[in-house]
């Protein structure tokens, strides 16, 4: 008789015990005799039926309450619905063990499934990048398409070696992940689509990469390291919201220079992210992705987060653009800081100045 992974008994005062603590999955039980209390406190052995009756009979237990208690927990919903015994040896990844306490039917191991079977593609492999892949094969996802062929760089130590500087981000990448992740598959068929392809930026998201995407169908993930931030999403699904081309022309509604601008952001040398930066950014980055292999409601849905110095990220949300066509329907939406689809009271991180995002500021030129 096995609790869900993390799960354990607690005993809070004569008469009453608790399994877990977070009230999400957690439940009470009351007007308890000792010796139903004992026979609780051992589920922290993983017992069977068997053992809690021979252990209730030792404690003035009747089996048959001791079956009415374990129906009672089975109803609550703290009772592993996957009582076979493990393999010799086996252990719940700690993804499992967190998906079998929070889900509705307990079934971490299905979840875990799918994310074995997933096949997600990273492109652009910098150190923001490279960290999105490595949580990501962390995670259980299967199958890592990595694509960079430009060189690693110094900056982008850290999830590389040192002795990785100067060879291909690509190669450099598989080779770090395969050697701490043998399971992971690194190809796919040539005729295979990934479930999600993530596509790291510096500056500016790449319209080039990102706009066929949206034709082909291809749920993707924009991640922008820009000049203070980290900028992830919005996920774009097709057909279901905005995409990066929403985003530019949102931009362009706030500050008509902005195609200029983003010209030469393409063409500049990369801004280099703070070393937490990378690390919250791609942690994001994974969280949205994962959501969408598992299946789970995105719990941002149609916004981008900024993730900066301030401790708490924004999240900035954005509308379809009338003007794309993406959708197949325009719809118009009001217009806040960076052309954001979104009133100022939705943004988290109030800290900022509210100007952050809008064109620049103009200085009168001396004479």
């Amino acid at each position: 008789m096995r609790l869900r992974p993390g799960l354990t008994v607690l005993w809070r005062r004569k008469g009453e015990s608790q399994v877990g603590v977070d009230p999400r999955c957690a439940v009470v039980l009351e007007e308890l005799t000792p010796g139903e209390q004992h026979v609780l406190d051992h589920l922290r052995h993983d017992p069977t039926e068997a053992d809690l009756i021979r252990v209730g009979r030792a404690s003035g237990v009747a089996p048959e309450r001791v079956r009415e208690l374990v129906a009672l927990l089975r109803r609550s919903g703290v009772l592993d619905p996957d009582q076979r015994p493990r393999p010799p040896g086996s252990a719940v990844t700690p993804d499992e063990a967190y998906w079998s306490r929070l889900l509705p039917d307990g079934d971490g191991a299905a979840l875990m499934a799918r994310r074995a079977a997933a096949a997600v593609a990273v492109v652009g492999l910098d150190q923001v990048g490279m960290r999105i892949a490595m949580h990501l094969a962390e995670a259980g996802v299967g199958t890592l398409l990595l694509e960079d062929e430009t060189l690693v760089r110094p900056s982008d130590v850290g999830p590389y070696h040192p002795r990785d500087v100067g060879g291909p981000r690509g190669a450099r990448a598989e080779a770090v992940l395969r050697s701490t992740f043998p399971q992971l598959r690194t190809t796919a068929r040539a005729a295979a689509r990934p479930d999600v392809l993530v596509a790291v930026s510096t500056g500016v998201a790449d319209p080039v990469r990102l706009l066929p995407l949206v034709r082909e169908d291809v749920v993707h993930l924009p991640v922008v390291v820009g000049e203070v931030d980290v900028a992830v999403g919005p996920l774009v699904v097709p057909g279901e919201g905005p995409c990066t081309r929403c985003l530019d022309l949102h931009r362009t509604d706030a500050d008509p220079a902005w195609p200029a601008l983003a010209t030469q952001l393409r063409a500049s040398p990369p801004p280099l992210a703070a070393t937490h930066l990378g690390q919250l950014g791609s942690a994001v980055a994974a969280n949205q992705v994962l959501a969408a292999v598992d299946g789970r409601e995105l719990v941002v849905d149609r916004a981008s987060v900024e993730i900066g110095m301030s401790p708490l990220p924004v999240i900035r949300p954005w509308g379809v653009h009338p003007g794309c066509g993406c959708s197949g329907v325009g719809v118009d939406v009001p217009v806040g800081p960076r052309g954001a689809a979104a009133p100022p009271e939705v943004e988290t991180g109030s800290d900022r100045d509210p100007s952050e995002g809008a064109p620049a500021r103009r200085v009168p030129t001396p004479a």
